[in-house]
């Protein structure tokens, strides 16, 4: 279990670099100042519902780095739709192996529409900026005047957290680490998973992957709490495993995923001379017209 602990930190690792490509057109952050950060976003997603941990690393990156904070949301906004993709892929994949019961179907059938709107959406708005900006400003039309400003600044900063999906070549490389970064955490799994005997190969981990974390994909309970224990056991069920083994590995597994980094992540908070309180308060706190303010 310690050196399955110790790849996810290494995926972390990735995940930075990412991040790194996806803010190259807002910011020239190397990946070794990202992942405080990247772990920081993590650790608030743990403690709190709703993917709080979003606008918490949106808002450390811009009180640290002076980047617009909706324009860092819109980067994220595509980490998460690649990390569909990816997730969707080893889904089908794994199911071509093993098979997929009726729920894992419904499951990778959904996201899978899901992740291909919200990604042909993404590309038409980073590859027409003026056509996405006409759409927006129709929107902004009908709010009432007093919201309108607010919310066209909004439009206008996250649509530029979405330019890296202009290059092919970023594009390539976001894929690739996101890859990469989700086998180092089928790979954690497949270790805890040999922990508790549980004699199954990498594809059934790949399925365990993409299950758990498709459903904790919409904003949810703190950390997934429920869902990803709930799919991580039935996925288990379904190829074979005891009922125990299974809810016992899912217990533990999200244990190890969860604990670890809030650790890691107060840590990190402590180093850079932020508060916990003063973070969270920060990110849900600060009006709309605050966070799409451009960085001076």
């Amino acid at each position: 279990m310690v050196p399955a602990v110790a790849i996810w930190f290494v995926a972390a690792i990735l995940r930075s670099i990412r991040w790194h490509y996806l803010l190259r057109g807002l910011a020239n952050l190397s990946s070794a100042t990202l992942y405080p950060i990247v772990i920081i976003g993590y650790m608030a997603n743990n403690l709190l519902p709703l993917r709080t941990g979003e606008f918490v690393r949106a808002y450390v990156l811009g009180e640290r780095h002076k980047v617009s904070k909706m324009s860092t949301l819109g980067t994220i906004a595509v980490e998460r739709v690649f990390d569909g993709v990816i997730l969707v892929g080893f889904l089908i994949l794994a199911g071509a192996i093993l098979g997929l019961s009726g729920k894992l179907t419904v499951l990778a059938i959904g996201m899978a529409l899901a992740f291909a709107v919200l990604f042909a959406v993404f590309v038409y708005a980073a590859s027409s900026p003026e056509r996405a900006r006409s759409w927006t400003e129709r929107l902004v039309a009908i709010l009432p005047r007093r919201l309108q400003e607010p919310i066209r600044g909004f439009a206008d900063s996250f649509l530029s957290g979405l330019q890296c999906l202009r290059s092919p070549y970023l594009v390539g490389l976001v894929l690739a680490t996101s890859l990469g970064a989700w086998l180092l955490e089928a790979t954690m799994y497949y270790m805890v998973g040999l922990s508790f005997n549980i004699g199954e190969g990498f594809a059934a981990y790949l399925m365990v992957a993409a299950a758990a974390n498709l459903a904790i994909t919409l904003p949810s309970t703190s950390g997934g709490i429920g869902p990803f224990e709930l799919l991580t056991k039935e996925t288990l069920i379904f190829l074979g495993v005891g009922s125990a083994a299974a809810t016992a590995y899912a217990i533990a597994l999200h244990a190890l995923v969860l604990i670890p980094v809030v650790v890691v992540g107060l840590v990190f908070l402590w180093a850079i001379n932020l508060s916990l309180g003063r973070t969270l308060g920060g990110a849900s706190g600060e009006p709309v017209t605050a966070l799409a303010e451009q960085p001076k």
